[in-house]
């Protein structure tokens, strides 16, 4: 048996979807040499250039190691695998922090089997490859390992050679590394904002409509995606006539400067639980167009009277919870701003192609907003003789963290790195659906990978369909109308309350025996005294609290402590910080339960009175025939 074929079985054992790859991979061996280095043992050369030191490429690799991995980290991902020198010091000097592999050229990880022995290292269980394909696969790998301190071993030459290919890797990485780390800050700042706003929404969340039932209703028609970037006010003047060959769907920040236009849009998307987010709807009542929300926007956009809500799925735990007694929404892309949900909504409604303008992901010219928004009618509010508007919006963007994008035009406009991962989400969208069309009016905009850029000439040029859009939107207020006359959806719902209010009570029980528990076990570790039937009773308890249905709902608002306990890494802690560690679990999960029970409640008292009224409207009007 080759030393390839020997490779190869190891391989197959252990890694199973890394040996699929390369099932189908020719042995192509073009740009790519093995030869032997001053050392003895092989080197590699791809184009022409040496992946490895060509003296000695095990002590060079060993040396990278020693410089570049710090020994407090959590995991190592190294990208470029050339003839796994890097991987395999990196090993032997981490042995117990797992490996991720990530070569996104396949022919160069085969030519590898072929040119040594790594059998040793392909069954090593702390090692994980991703091999070929494309870079989707990653964060499914990446939510295995305990990132919390990643280390990154780069193999340059390689990248050097072929940076297009590595570089889509290593971006996927660090932006589901960026998305953790903001979506952990993002839910310690407003998670218990989410669901209070959810629980003071449930009437609306009975009546209103689900996304879900306009799936496709604009097959075909084109749309234009408005956003509230500098760069909208160059698309501003022509948006009337926009409006006529295009369905318009804006985000709640640019509506102020669309209607400013005399231009109702067709869909207006709210997805912000602040308060502030909803003085962006201030003064411009939708007469013919809908709004669409998610369940937990701040309560003040739905006492609108006249208006029409869609709802599309809720994003978290007790949202997804409550779907299952009223009907499931309709899922939105989440991709953290409200621009993606609403770029998603068009693609969902089957519109094609989609323009985008003010879709900056970007500061261009150095402000935040276009004209006429909310944001900077407020801005220039609060500015004044020794502290002007434009200084303040100047300081305000120079303090985050700027740095120099790639803009659509080809020159260059300053983003942040929250703005960077809408970017990222943008093109994993497009990369995902290549066939669909999709522009960019906004030359100053960010770069985005698969949305080129289009002249306004080109929308312009575009044929009217406003009749078929109009008749359409005559549909899709039926489809309102007629959920909302529904009544048992709301008799539903309080029900679904009232047992929810139950589970959590349990879990609330139970969260508190276990907080007692931990300290009974850390008093026991203390005095030096047998933990044996303590540690069960609380195996117990952990065992009912896993069984619980309602533990997501619990642990949706302990995320903080969780990422805090991981975050420690390998280290392994002395038994009185574990006791400590389960105490602020289990007191988490009781504090969680009892705020979350009492929200809840109090809505189900309010449901069930408007039910009450509504049954009583209904008698009267019977009644008087």
């Amino acid at each position: 048996m080759s030393r390839l074929e020997e490779n190869l079985r190891a391989l197959a054992a252990k890694h199973p979807e890394a040996a699929a790859e390369l099932k189908g991979e020719p042995a192509d061996d073009a740009g790519l040499k093995v030869l032997d280095s001053a050392s003895g043992a092989p080197a590699m050369m791809l184009d022409g250039v040496y992946l490895h030191g060509r003296h000695d490429p095990g002590r060079d690799a060993a040396a990278q190691v020693r410089h570049e991995v710090d020994t407090s980290c959590t995991a190592i991902i190294a990208i470029g695998f050339g003839l796994g020198y890097g991987a395999e010091e990196a090993r032997r000097a981490f042995p117990s922090v797992p490996l991720l592999v990530v070569e996104p050229d396949a022919r160069l990880f085969r030519a590898a089997l072929a040119a040594r022995d790594l059998r040793t290292l392909l069954a090593d269980p702390g090692v994980l490859l991703h091999v070929g394909g494309t870079p989707d696969g990653l964060p499914r790998i990446l939510e295995t390992l305990p990132l919390a301190r990643p280390a990154f071993l780069r193999l340059r030459p390689a990248l050097r050679a072929r940076p297009a290919v590595y570089r889509a890797s290593e971006e996927t990485i660090q932006s589901w590394l960026l998305r953790r780390d903001i979506n952990v800050n993002t839910l310690n700042r407003f998670g218990r904002l989410w669901v209070r706003n959810l629980c003071r929404n449930m009437e609306e969340f009975a009546r209103c409509a689900g996304v879900g039932a306009l799936a496709g209703l604009f097959e075909g028609v084109p749309c234009l995606v408005v956003a509230g970037g500098p760069s909208l006010d160059a698309v501003l003047p022509s948006l009337a006539k926009l409006r006529e060959r295009m369905l318009i769907v804006s985000v709640n920040t640019s509506l102020r400067a669309v209607r400013g236009q005399g231009v109702e849009p067709d869909f207006t998307v709210v997805v912000d639980p602040q308060y502030w987010a909803s003085r962006s709807l201030d003064w411009s009542l939708a007469r013919d167009g809908v709004l669409v929300a998610e369940p937990s926007t701040c309560p003040r956009v739905f006492r609108r009277g006249g208006e029409r809500f869609f709802l599309c799925s809720s994003l978290f735990p007790l949202g997804e919870t409550l779907e299952e007694a009223v009907g499931e929404k309709g899922q939105l892309g989440a991709g953290g701003s409200v621009s993606t949900s609403a770029w998603d909504l068009a693609r969902f409604l089957g519109s094609r192609p989609l323009y985008a303008a003010g879709l900056d992901l970007g500061f261009p010219g150095m402000r935040a907003h276009c004209h006429g928004s909310y944001a900077e009618s407020f801005g220039l509010v609060e500015g004044h003789r020794l502290s002007p508007a434009e200084g303040r919006a100047f300081r305000a963007i120079r303090d985050i963290g700027l740095f120099p994008a790639r803009s659509m035009d080809g020159g260059v406009t300053p983003t942040d790195r929250r703005m960077l991962l809408y970017k990222w989400w943008f093109e994993n969208q497009l990369r995902m659906d290549p066939q669909l069309a999709c522009r960019s009016l906004s030359p100053r905009a960010v770069e985005i990978t698969g949305m080129p850029l289009a002249g306004l000439q080109e929308a312009l040029s575009l044929p009217v369909v406003r009749p078929r859009i109009d008749r359409t939107m005559e549909e899709v207020r039926r489809i309102h109308d007629a959920q909302a006359s529904r009544s048992s959806t709301r008799e539903k719902l309080a029900a679904a309350l009232q047992q929810l209010s139950g589970r959590l009570s349990e879990l609330e029980t139970l969260g508190r025996r276990g907080r007692a528990g931990s300290r009974e076990l850390a008093a026991l570790l203390r005095t030096g005294r047998d933990p044996g039937p303590c540690l069960a009773e609380l195996d117990r308890i952990d065992g009912a609290i896993l069984a619980a249905s309602a533990r997501s709902i619990a642990g949706f608002l302990v995320q903080s402590i969780i990422h805090a306990i991981t975050g420690e890494g390998e280290k392994k802690p002395a038994p009185e910080e574990v006791a400590a560690r389960s105490e602020a679990m289990y007191a988490g999960i009781a504090d969680s339960s009892q705020w979350q029970r009492g929200l809840i409640e109090r809505a189900a008292a309010r449901l069930a009175e408007r039910s009450a009224t509504a049954k009583d409207f209904r008698q009267a009007a019977d009644l008087l025939g």
